[in-house]
C-alpha cells in the first residue's frame, strides 16, 4: 500500500515539476527596448540566473551580465559570445538569435571547484 501511495505521490510531483519546468521556458526573458531584447544575467558561484534565458529567433539580443561574487565569464560558442565579468561588475555583449535550438551556456573564466558544472541553458524559439 505504501509503495502504491509512493508511486503516485512521484508521479504527480514529477508532473506538476515538469510542467512548471516546460511553461518556464515558454515565457521570453527580459525586455524590448529600442528593438534590442535585453535580458539582464547574475553570475554567481554556480550558476547564471535567469536559467533558461528564452529569446525569439531573430531577436538582436543584448545579455547584460553581472558577477555578483568572483570572475566569471559567460560563453554561447554557436553566437560567437565569450563575455568576461570581473567580479562586482557588469559586462555587456550583443549578438542576433540567429539559429533555432536549446544551447548551452557556460563559465569560461575558472571561478572555483564547481566552475565545470557553471551551465545554462539559451533557448532560441520561432
Amino acid at each position: 500500500m505504501i509503495k502504491k501511495y509512493f508511486v503516485i505521490f512521484t508521479a504527480l510531483f514529477l508532473a506538476v515539476y515538469m510542467g512548471s519546468y516546460c511553461f518556464a521556458a515558454d515565457e521570453l526573458s527580459g525586455n524590448i527596448e529600442n528593438g534590442i531584447r535585453i535580458v539582464e544575467v547574475k553570475a554567481f558561484r554556480y550558476k547564471f540566473e535567469p536559467d533558461p534565458i528564452v529569446v525569439k529567433l531573430a531577436d538582436k539580443v543584448r545579455l547584460v551580465v553581472t558577477s555578483a561574487d568572483v570572475n566569471h565569464g559567460m560563453a554561447i560558442s554557436e553566437f560567437k559570445v565569450n563575455v568576461t565579468i570581473p567580479a562586482g561588475k557588469t559586462s555587456t555583449v550583443e549578438f542576433i538569435a540567429d539559429k533555432k535550438g536549446v544551447f548551452n551556456a557556460y563559465c569560461s573564466v575558472y571561478c572555483g571547484s564547481g566552475h565545470g558544472n557553471m551551465k545554462g541553458r539559451f533557448i532560441v524559439k520561432e
